[in-house]
């Protein structure tokens, strides 16, 4: 082999190991997602029910809202 082959060799392996550098990162922050997904479907239902209990309280009537706001007194 001349050097010109060595060079070329040289150039795809750093290639390559770049490629595998990067797929592993990101197969690792798929895995991270995935294991942070349960959490973030609890907070997003927890304020899904805050945003329906804030749009009952803008829609409902005064009378209804009063009473309600003293009931939790």
């Amino acid at each position: 082999m001349n050097v010109f082959q060595f060079v070329i060799a040289i150039v795809a392996i750093v290639i390559i190991g770049d490629v595998i550098k990067k797929w592993l990162t990101l197969r690792e922050k798929r895995e991270q997602r995935a294991a942070q997904a349960p959490d973030q479907n609890a907070r997003l239902a927890a304020m899904e029910e805050r945003i329906q209990t804030l749009e009952r309280l803008v829609t409902d009537k005064k009378s209804h809202l009063k009473a309600e706001i003293d009931a939790l007194k």
